[in-house]
């Protein structure tokens, strides 16, 4: 039998995608899909600016690959 060590990657052809939700519980507002953590901390900035909710939940996703390590 034999070992064969993998590594797991982001997919080289993916773009990271963040997303923010305001945790307010009067509020329903979340961002649009983002491809930059900074255009959505942007948009959370704006929100926090009109609203002074100032507590979000973010997320950021990503396609993954696992390949042997070479």
């Amino acid at each position: 039998m034999r070992f064969i060590p993998y590594v797991m990657r982001r997919h080289p052809s993916a773009e990271t995608t963040a997303t923010a939700r305001c945790l307010n519980p009067d509020c329903n507002w979340a961002s649009a899909p983002a491809g930059n953590a900074d255009v959505c901390s942007d948009m959370c900035i704006q929100h926090t600016g009109r609203t002074g909710h100032m507590t979000f939940l973010r997320e950021f996703s990503e396609v993954a690959v696992v390949e042997p390590v070479r």
